[in-house]
């Protein structure tokens, strides 16, 4: 398992180069028609590379965690390590532009589930998810999870975990999780914490990055039949 201040240096360094990125075409909008580029993809690449700096052990984009099941499914950022079982896995959720709040919230609660399962099979010592997403969601998210069991776990307060039932994937909204393979006995609890936090602000676009620890407590149950 990485030490959290090591995590929290490369998670800086990655938004700064993000950042100098977003400088750069905002400027170059300005006189000609910027190309739209996937920042998921970029964050994604500065994360690997400042998390291999000073890393013997090799860290990898897109790489699964298993054989079978959604964990198969290729995971943004895995850092390796001596043992067969790699120290991280960390997956990234980028907002895009005029997708409404409530999917993409899904799709992050979606890979939050996933990171739980990784760690609960011990297949990852340590899951992360990286949310990026614009002031305006931040603001609007926690009177969504208000209502609704489960998105309470993207908005842990920074000195408070979060933790709800699994229970709550039962419900119908949820069957694209499982249509994607995900395993129906879960872990009693999902939990998950800040690990950090760093703010991307250019003329190009203004995001806030939370980087959530995630993990499953207690036996797993059959949340689905």
């Amino acid at each position: 398992m990485l030490d959290g201040e090591a995590i929290q240096a490369a998670l800086l360094a990655a938004s700064g180069e993000v950042q100098a990125l977003m400088n750069h075409l905002g400027l170059a909008a300005r006189s000609a028609p910027a190309t739209k580029l996937a920042f998921e993809d970029d964050l994604r690449t500065s994360l690997r590379k400042a998390l291999q700096f000073g890393r013997a052990e090799l860290v990898s984009v897109e790489s699964s965690l298993a054989n079978t099941g959604p964990l198969s499914h290729p995971t943004d950022v895995v850092v390796g390590a001596k043992s067969k079982v790699p120290q991280l896995a960390i997956e990234v959720q980028w907002h895009p532009r005029g997708e409404d709040h409530g999917g993409f919230a899904g799709g992050a609660l979606e890979d939050v589930v996933k990171m739980a399962v990784a760690r609960t099979k011990g297949l990852v010592e340590q899951g992360a998810v990286l949310v990026a997403a614009p002031a305006r969601f931040w603001r609007w998210l926690p009177g969504f999870a208000e209502d609704r069991a489960g998105f309470e776990l993207l908005d842990p307060d920074p000195d408070s975990p979060a933790s709800v039932k699994s229970s709550f994937l039962a419900e119908g909204a949820w069957d694209f999780v499982f249509a994607a393979g995900m395993d129906p006995e879960l872990p009693e609890r999902l939990w998950s914490s800040v690990l950090g936090g760093a703010e991307v602000r250019a003329p190009w676009a203004e995001m806030e990055l939370r980087l959530l620890d995630v993990k499953g407590l207690g036996p797993a149950r059959a949340v689905r039949s």
